[in-house]
């Protein structure tokens, strides 16, 4: 269990029942960074407004708004919000529901408290990757999936090498040669990838085996 990443996390239970809010509290509150709970759906709106949890655990069946409709509202205003599905009743239609409207998890009471701190740490640690990715700026294998139809073949093991071997400012050091003998290429291929790739300007010589990647290109 991520227990670091878990202590970052705001999580926002929602339970028409005091003692549930109140066991729920006393159990989160040792794990997470905040702990909210309410007990309706429309109270959760309002505290999602205020508090912005990254997790929201809510019980299925409420007085008003259920947790499938509370599921719902909340991924429709604010998709990266985690919603996790609670509910003493383990009927189909309730997994479907919950799935069908992007539940990421779903637990059921009485709580096993132990399986659900850890579902909430394999969310919070998902969390803290995809946070860390968006400072980091575009993923580069995610670069390297759309210019392989414009590569292809040999030429897209050459253009991995390059991606794998940006520094911190995505900046490649590396002559054709060394290329070609790192990857038992022909130095004829290298070359015309790293002319189609300045051409497309994917790469811009800064000098002699020093190529800066263009992340932003347009392919």
């Amino acid at each position: 269990m991520n227990v670091t990443a878990l202590q970052q996390m705001t999580v926002l239970f929602v339970d028409d029942e005091e003692i549930a809010r109140e066991q729920m509290k006393m159990v989160l509150s040792s794990f997470c960074k905040n702990t909210i709970c309410v007990g309706s759906a429309d109270q959760a709106l309002a505290a999602l407004q205020e508090h912005h949890p990254d997790i929201v655990l809510t019980d299925i069946r409420m007085p008003g708004l259920s947790g499938i409709e509370l599921l719902n509202a909340v991924k429709q205003k604010d998709a990266s919000v985690a919603v996790v599905i609670v509910s003493a009743h383990s009927e189909s239609e309730y997994l479907l529901d919950a799935f069908r409207y992007k539940a990421d998890g779903y637990l059921l009471k009485p709580f096993n408290f132990h399986e659900m701190l850890e579902l909430l740490s394999d969310i919070a640690t998902q969390k803290e990757a995809a946070s860390s990715e968006r400072k980091q700026g575009p993923d580069n294998r995610d670069f390297l999936l759309k210019i392989l139809d414009t590569l292809g073949g040999r030429r897209a093991e050459i253009m991995e090498y390059v991606i794998n071997h940006l520094d911190a400012d995505n900046l490649f050091h590396g002559t054709y040669d060394e290329v070609a003998e790192a990857l038992s290429a022909s130095k004829p291929t290298v070359v015309a990838t790293f002319q189609i790739m300045l051409e497309k300007n994917v790469l811009t010589r800064l000098k002699y085996g020093t190529y800066r990647m263009n992340v932003d290109a347009t392919i």
